[in-house]
């Protein structure tokens, strides 16, 4: 064998006398390099609860939740889905509420323990009129002292300022906006219906009601309507089918097969499928016919979202699900009324302000 050669015996003796070149694992703990992305972290000092970093998370490892009752937005991180990506800190509106540390790994027997998320709690304002939600105390106060003199121009932004100096007593939320409900926690929606609605004009009380209601939401419709629903099995006949229609004097059934809603028939389907086609009811399911699939809504949608969901899928009736459960149906007649009595304040209202007819 041929004798090493110098430059290899100098290497070799270097390396034998030096340090380690990587880490000093397992005689020492393997610290991360200060500048690696690890695991994110939030600074409860800095950030303002405005959810960006869940919004902008590609492995939805960041969760956010708002408890309504507690008036508490908590947002959650879950290290066994984070990918370390740096989106949640790059994206930080504040720059710091959620920061990358060094920490790279976990060893956990339990999935679920504290230690494999990373959790941060926020108060939320609710609003005053309606009990949705505006967003978290410390994002408006953000919001404020980004904007200077200008935020006293915003109620809810003057509000924020003025819980710094005291306590401002809670209201509840009426049956109707008035004017005074401008200097309160409103949200979008209702601060522009305080805003345009003329408390005094000349028009009779029960319109003052309706002027005054929020919009008309579906649970609104079926208290106005009823909730009977009227089914069919989808191993019925089309004849049968008809039969349940000209005994109950409607124009729709829900199909339904094991306890689930799977269609709707109405008499729309039996003249353009079995009329026109010259198709026998007698021997035809109706399943074969029916609509699908079924497009349901719940209690707290609005009519106009009814609306553009009828157009954009051509349909005609919504079922309404409250709890898992079937409460209601909802036609596109239904829909088209609550918008036209709307629609007929709101002109009388414009006819009041442009006539000058006050009290």
């Amino acid at each position: 064998m041929p004798l090493p050669k110098l430059r290899e015996l100098k290497e070799a003796l270097t390396s034998f006398f030096s340090a380690p070149y990587t880490t000093k694992y397992p005689a020492g703990p393997a610290a991360s390099f200060p500048s690696y992305r690890g695991f994110p972290k939030y600074d409860k000092d800095n950030c303002v609860g405005c959810g960006a970093c869940a919004q902008v998370c590609p492995s939805l490892a960041i969760q956010v939740d708002d408890d309504l009752a507690a008036k508490a937005r908590r947002l959650r991180v879950d290290y066994g889905s984070c990918i370390q990506c740096g989106q949640c800190q790059e994206k930080c509106i504040t720059g710091q509420g959620i920061v990358n540390t060094t920490a790279y790994s976990l060893s956990l027997a339990d999935v679920s323990a504290p230690e494999a998320f990373e959790r941060v709690e926020k108060e939320l304002v609710i609003c005053e009129c309606c009990g949705a939600v505006i967003g978290c105390r410390d994002h408006l106060l953000w919001i404020k002292e980004r904007l200077g003199a200008k935020a006293y121009g915003h109620p809810n932004l003057l509000l924020a300022t003025q819980r710094l100096l005291t306590e401002v007593e809670p209201s509840e939320p009426k049956s109707r906006l008035r004017r005074e409900d401008q200097i309160k926690d409103a949200c979008a929606k209702c601060r522009q219906t305080i805003v345009t609605l003329d408390e005094f004009s000349d028009i009779s009380q029960e319109k003052l009601q309706k002027e005054g209601k929020r919009m008309t939401n579906v649970r609104d419709i079926l208290e106005k309507k009823g909730h009977e629903i009227w089914t069919t099995p989808s191993d019925a006949t089309v004849f049968e089918a008809l039969k349940t229609l000209a005994e109950n004097n409607v124009g729709a059934l829900l199909v339904m097969e094991a306890g689930n809603a799977v269609g709707m028939f109405s008499e729309r389907d039996y003249a353009r499928k079995v009329a026109l086609k010259n198709i026998s009811s007698l021997n035809t399911p109706v399943r074969e016919v029916m609509t699908s699939p079924v497009y349901c809504v719940k209690p707290e949608t609005m009519a106009e979202e009814c609306m553009a969901l009828m157009t954009d899928k051509h349909i005609r009736h919504l079922p309404v699900i409250s709890g898992g459960k079937l409460v209601g149906l909802v036609s596109i007649g239904d829909v088209v009324k609550s918008l036209i009595g709307e629609h007929k304040v709101t002109i009388e209202q414009l006819q009041d302000y442009i006539m000058g007819r006050y009290l």
